[in-house]
């Protein structure tokens, strides 16, 4: 994954929509982490010359966290991003025959476990990439190694929050936040377009009995303060993390023999100078 001399073109924005576009629709409609992370890998290959192959609003926030990435540049790969993973939503549900509609309501609900389980798996793979992109290695081990990254965030965090869900008791009047989401999301872009389980569905399966009422509710977006929190959070402190297990700043340029030596003369000049003055 290449970060260093992107320009802002029309170019590196569409290459974000396109690349977050089909990402989200693997994760909608499929969903297994191995599968998203191997569409990681493809991207990587395809696009990362063109946008750095971001196609999530963690990596983009990440890379920023460790000044890799200019501040400017973020809002905008931020929109074309999330813009993918709407046309994703858009494409998604015209061929399932649903209702392009979907909710915020659940936007300002806060539950821990969903919010920790977002940070690590956001953590796992910023980790992986910080540490991935400063290594000279074959541009297919990189995109090998984030793809991988992803898929232990995935897994990791999922995994997490299905012992959570295991726990839940069955005699609560009311589905548990936890139960209403399947696994983590770690992208933003994606939560946006991803949705919670219907809350029909879930009440039935801990009340038992059978609703009379059809399912016709707005599906609500995953998209949330556990999500933008949990994954931004995640997303610097893995990226630092990486700068704290290395004990130095590894973006920092180190300056080479003939930097030095470029050095050394300038201040001699300068010295002769002001010595002939």
């Amino acid at each position: 994954m290449k970060v260093k001399n992107i320009n802002l073109e029309p170019a590196a924005l569409l290459a974000e929509v396109v690349g977050t576009f089909v990402l989200a629709t693997v994760a909608l409609t499929i969903g297994q982490p191995l599968l998203v992370g191997l569409t990681l890998v493809v991207l990587i290959f395809t696009i990362a010359s063109v946008s750095g192959a971001h196609v999530n609003p963690l990596v983009t926030f990440g890379l920023w966290s460790v000044k890799k990435f200019e501040g400017i540049k973020v809002p905008f790969y931020w929109a074309a991003q999330f813009a993918g993973a709407l046309f994703a939503l858009v494409a998604v549900q015209l061929y399932r025959g649903d209702s392009l509609a979907i909710s915020f309501s659940n936007f300002w609900q806060f539950d821990t476990k969903i919010a920790v389980a977002e940070l690590i798996g956001a953590a796992i793979f910023a980790l992986a990439i910080t540490s991935v992109v400063q290594r000279k290695q074959v541009e297919a081990v990189k995109a090998a190694a984030i793809g991988l990254g992803l898929m232990a965030g995935l897994y990791v965090g999922g995994g997490l929050l299905n012992q959570a869900a295991q726990n839940v008791s069955l005699t609560q009047k009311e589905a548990p936040r936890v139960t209403q989401v399947d696994g983590v999301v770690v992208n933003p872009a994606i939560a946006l377009a991803a949705t919670e389980k219907a809350d029909q569905g879930l009440q039935q399966s801990f009340l038992g009995g059978e609703d009379e009422k059809k399912a016709d509710a707005t599906p609500s977006s995953r998209l949330g303060l556990e999500t933008i929190l949990g994954s931004l959070v995640g997303a610097a402190l893995g990226a630092n993390l990486y700068m704290v297990l290395v004990g130095e700043n590894p973006f920092k340029k180190k300056s080479t023999p003939a930097k030095v030596a470029a050095k050394v003369k300038t201040t001699v000049k300068k010295t002769a100078k002001k010595a002939k003055k």
